[in-house]
């Protein structure tokens, strides 16, 4: 064991030497892209990707490391924000300059690597929280990436144990259902199709969207499933607020308020509030974002997220229709 490559809390590396890659000359796997692999088998396990993600946000991972490798780094103790800013600006493969928004998916990949190893017991900080970039567009409240989201969805539920550390990622759930903020305090255990596996969720409508059906993503069915069940556990009836806790009246301001800032708690956690062009409506853009890089055309993608008009619902999600069609 003497020569087997270990962490900063003395912890070897899983498989550190086997699996010899070829540019290593010493015949052992660089140690960089071993702890990436942990992290990436992770990722897997939690269930925080879709399948596409995790191979985009692997590969990036992947690329760090060899750079990392590259440069002598041999502990996660040694990547510092120099690293960091490195890959983040490095030209792509084909020779150009990246262009800002694979920046900011480079850089998203990097947050959710630290965070991740945080998690699992490296006693690492995270280098990229100052590594500031410029906006991605003049919305005051742009789509999240699917890499922001999973990072978000890590990040729902840190800091916080007991029955009461599912109320953030609650929330955020149904801001992946494309609820509002007002919504999300509004929605009732009796609103839920399936309190063992639930798909669809009741979102009440407000002043300015329509009542309707939201659905839920894979990550979202199971935390509502465990709230379900939470709340069910204390004797809740069909009229119990989903995720709302206070005295306030679901739906009105101070309900709303809650709701709100529990997401954007979340934000905060993942490292995102301070971007001038995410707020908490962005999670719920997202889903919308979704939808459409789906296939669904825009006027359905209007009806699911509750938008009375073509436009807003394009403004929501970034899409300049007249062009698209």
């Amino acid at each position: 064991m003497a020569n087997t490559p270990r962490t900063t809390d003395s912890r070897p590396l899983r498989g550190a030497g086997s699996n010899p890659s070829p540019k290593d000359p010493s015949g052992q796997r660089p140690p960089m892209l071993a702890v990436v692999e942990d992290v990436r088998a992770e990722w897997a396990r939690r269930g925080e990707f879709t399948a596409q993600t995790l191979d985009k946000c692997g590969e990036q991972l992947t690329r760090f490391a060899g750079r990392l490798h590259a440069q002598g780094v041999t502990e996660v103790s040694q990547i510092t924000s120099a690293h960091c800013r490195g890959f983040i600006e490095a030209a792509t493969t084909a020779g150009p300059a990246p262009e800002l928004t694979t920046r900011h998916s480079r850089r998203s990949a990097l947050r959710m690597l630290f965070r991740t190893l945080r998690d699992v017991g490296y006693p690492v900080g995270d280098p990229t929280l100052d590594l500031e970039l410029p906006p991605r567009t003049s919305k005051t409240a742009r789509p999240l990436t699917d890499v922001e989201v999973a990072l978000c969805r890590a990040s729902s539920r840190m800091g916080e144990t007991g029955a009461d550390s599912l109320h953030r990622a609650v929330c955020w759930a149904l801001g992946e259902a494309t609820a509002v903020s007002s919504e999300v305090s509004g929605v009732r255990l009796g609103d839920v199709d399936d309190h063992r596996s639930p798909r669809w969720v009741r979102l009440p409508g407000t002043r300015r969207h329509d009542p309707r059906l939201g659905e839920l993503t894979d990550w979202g069915s199971v935390i509502i499933a465990r709230q379900v069940e939470l709340l069910r556990q204390r004797k809740a009836t069909p009229a119990t607020p989903l995720a709302y806790r206070g005295q306030g009246l679901p739906g009105e301001y101070h309900a709303q308020a809650a709701s709100c800032t529990a997401i954007g708690s979340v934000l905060t956690l993942a490292g995102l509030a301070a971007e001038p062009d995410v707020r908490p409506a962005s999670v719920r853009n997202w889903a919308g974002r979704r939808l459409y890089e789906g296939g669904m055309p825009i006027e359905l993608v209007a009806r699911r997220m509750g938008a009375r008009s073509l436009d807003s619902a394009a403004a929501d999600i970034a899409l300049i229709w007249r062009t698209a069609l």
